[in-house]
């Protein structure tokens, strides 16, 4: 079991909130607020396997260009913004390394799935980047999928996230195993930043975390 510990800098930040993570054996803690966090992280080492998770080191730069990647580049707490998606107080980020179709699936404290066929929820959950990778050649960015909530404060309770791989197009069935990476942002704060590996026709739910 290693420990982590990291210190941001918020931006102007709408949610304060305590949220908790766990994911195949890792588990998250951290505290949004405008002054600088602490998050601490815990987590077995593990080599990816298939619907395995492991958390990742990823490494940000102040000021650096964002790229579209599933990642906070510039260490401000958003995912990839100017991407053509939208940041918020809860941001859940995919990005996904081949052709296949995987799709996003958030659930929130009421119940809600945000996915693909039901893009918004009553709680203001908002999926705007539905990706097909290799089935919609000409949609930009079309490895990542982004759930945010931005402009109404995000439900109380537990938020899952689940990934899917979709194999039952013929431009999706052939991209093979695929790794995937899933970003989570709560009030302006990066949770936690985690690879997994998938199989066509897999699903794994790997993540929770709650909101206060």
């Amino acid at each position: 079991m290693n420990d982590y510990r990291f210190a941001f800098q918020s931006t102007a930040t709408l949610l304060t909130a305590m949220a908790f993570l766990t994911t195949g054996g890792c588990y998250v803690r951290t505290t949004a607020r405008t002054t600088q966090p602490t998050v601490t992280v815990q987590t077995q080492q593990q080599q990816p396997q298939q619907g395995g998770v492991v958390f990742v080191e990823s490494s940000c730069v102040q000021g650096a260009q964002e790229i579209c990647n599933g990642l906070d580049d510039n260490c401000n707490g958003q995912i990839d913004e100017g991407c053509g998606y939208s940041s918020g107080d809860v941001q859940i980020t995919l990005a996904w390394n081949t052709g296949a179709d995987l799709d996003l699936y958030v659930y929130d404290p009421q119940g809600n799935r945000i996915y693909y066929g039901q893009p918004n929820s009553p709680t203001g959950g908002v999926l705007d980047q539905d990706a097909r990778g290799n089935c919609n050649t000409s949609q930009p960015n079309n490895r990542i999928e982004n759930v945010y909530w931005g402009g109404v404060r995000p439900p109380s309770g537990r938020y899952t996230v689940e990934v899917h791989y979709w194999a039952n197009d013929a431009c999706s069935a052939n991209a093979g195993p695929t790794t995937g990476v899933v970003s989570i942002s709560v009030g302006g704060s990066i949770l936690g930043t985690y690879q997994l590996m998938l199989v066509g026709d897999q699903r794994a739910t790997f993540a929770t975390f709650d909101i206060p």
